[in-house]
C-alpha cells in the first residue's frame, strides 16, 4: 500500500509527497513490529501486566509518531502529508488486521 501511495505521488507529481511516505513507512514498519513483539511476549504475564506493557508501548509509539510528524514539518506541507500518510497506512493495515480477527471469532 505504501509504494502504491508513493507511486501515486510521482505520478501526480508531487516527489516530496512520495519521499514523505517513503521515509514514513520503515518507522512505522519498525514500531509496528515492536508492538507486536509485546503482544507476543505477554504470554506468562497476569491480565493486568500484559495491558500495561501493551499500553506503555502505545503511548511511546504514539509520543514516537508525534515527534516523526514534528520533524517532518521541515521538509514543508507536502512531505509532512506524505508522512502522515505513511504512518496512517500502519494504523490502518492494524484495523484491517484487527476486523479480521474479529469477523473469525464470530
Amino acid at each position: 500500500m505504501g509504494a502504491a501511495l508513493a507511486a501515486g505521488g510521482f505520478l501526480a507529481r508531487q516527489p516530496l509527497y512520495s519521499a514523505g511516505v517513503l521515509a514514513a513507512l520503515p518507522v512505522s514498519l519498525g514500531l509496528y513490529l515492536w508492538l507486536l513483539r509485546s503482544v507476543r511476549g505477554a504470554e506468562g504475564l497476569t491480565p493486568g501486566e500484559a495491558q500495561r506493557v501493551f499500553m506503555r508501548r502505545a503511548l511511546i509509539r504514539m509520543g514516537l509518531f508525534w515527534a516523526v510528524l514534528l520533524v517532518s514539518a521541515a521538509g514543508g506541507p507536502a512531505f509532512l502529508l506524505g508522512v502522515l500518510s505513511g504512518l496512517l497506512l500502519q494504523m490502518l493495515s492494524y484495523l484491517v488486521e484487527a476486523f479480521f480477527l474479529a469477523w473469525r471469532k464470530s
